[in-house]
């Protein structure tokens, strides 16, 4: 059997490889029936190595699981082209063959016009990591959550401030949904919990575009956000992140209003990471509570038209920008 295990998601097509070798494993105790090739470490021929492994007689397993690492990204064009001409001459016998499996794994998307990728597009069993944004991100934590622990959940406004302290890095999430598991049992994941434990990684959101905009420098505010997007950071994601920090701003703001210019006495006030305020903190000010409800307001219209298909999620941050 053929697989193509492909994407920019590396931690879980890792955990993809590793829950297929685990398996493998279970009915090959010897480990003589699996094959391991990287092609950024080695520079024997992968086909050699593949043609080797499926020809090879197993004195305690008979079922081969080869696994061939950056075939596409590192070896060369000739030897790729010798790996195609052989797939394509027994691309019958593998597909049938339950006894060898093999499987082709790339830590990122190859070019289009890749031969090799093309006949793994059409001919093998295929799996595409891309990177998790929106509801499919938040589906994926809650579901990592019960895998550690069937007995533990999360809160909503955890599930939020998670994602928006750690972004899509799925190894990373990992980690810290482990710290948070440890620390919450038997309760539910709170958002304090959150605040607690995770540390804010603030270089991969939209915390600098606010902060221009705050300072009515909104040319500055349009090139950090079309950066973003240039980098192919997902415009659903951009736009969770202005609703969430807009949402923070509008909190701070208030207490301002009220008198507390405590960095430490907001944070614990208004339930918000203490790095968060820091970095909000002129952010606010700036703004003031008067325009931050209006911009709430705004963002509140604009997510329900994005989420109805009346607006472009691009146009319309564009257009926020711009008018804000």
């Amino acid at each position: 059997m053929l697989f193509f295990l492909y994407g920019e998601d590396n931690f879980r097509s890792l955990e993809k490889v590793l829950e297929i070798k685990n398996k493998f494993s279970l009915n090959d105790k010897s480990g003589s029936g699996l094959s391991l090739f990287d092609a950024s470490e080695s520079k024997e021929s992968a086909l050699e190595k593949m043609r080797s492994a499926l020809s090879a007689s197993g004195l305690f397993s008979s079922k081969k699981l080869i696994i061939l690492k950056k075939i596409i990204a590192e070896s060369p064009s000739d030897e790729q082209a010798k790996i195609l001409k052989f797939l394509k001459e027994n691309s019958e016998k593998l597909k049938t063959d339950s006894d060898s499996v093999i499987i082709f794994w790339e830590e990122n998307v190859p070019r289009k016009n890749n031969a090799l990728f093309k006949f793994l597009l059409e001919q093998a069993k295929k799996q595409n990591f891309e990177k998790l944004t929106g509801i499919k991100l938040n589906q994926w934590v809650l579901t990592e959550v019960k895998k550690a622990n069937p007995e533990a959940s999360t809160s909503k406004e955890a599930l939020e401030k998670l994602i928006a302290y750690v972004g899509n890095d799925t190894a990373l999430l990992t980690t810290e949904l482990g710290k948070l598991i440890s620390y919450s049992q038997p309760e539910i994941i709170s958002a304090e919990a959150v605040d607690l434990l995770t540390k804010a990684n603030l270089d991969n959101n939209i915390f600098e575009t606010i902060e221009a905009l705050s300072a009515n420098r909104k040319q500055k505010a349009l090139e950090l956000f079309h950066r973003h997007l240039d980098q192919g950071d997902d415009p659903f994601y951009l736009f969770s992140m202005f609703v969430y920090q807009f949402r923070n701003l509008l909190r701070i703001a208030s207490l301002q209003e009220n008198g507390i210019f405590s960095e430490f006495e907001i944070a614990k006030l208004a339930k918000i990471h203490p790095f968060v305020v820091k970095k909000s903190f002129a952010q606010a000010r700036n703004f003031g509570e008067k325009k931050l409800i209006t911009i709430h307001k705004k963002l509140g219209a604009l997510d329900t038209k994005i989420k109805t298909g009346q607006a472009d999620i691009k146009l319309s941050l564009d257009k926020f920008i711009v008018e804000l």
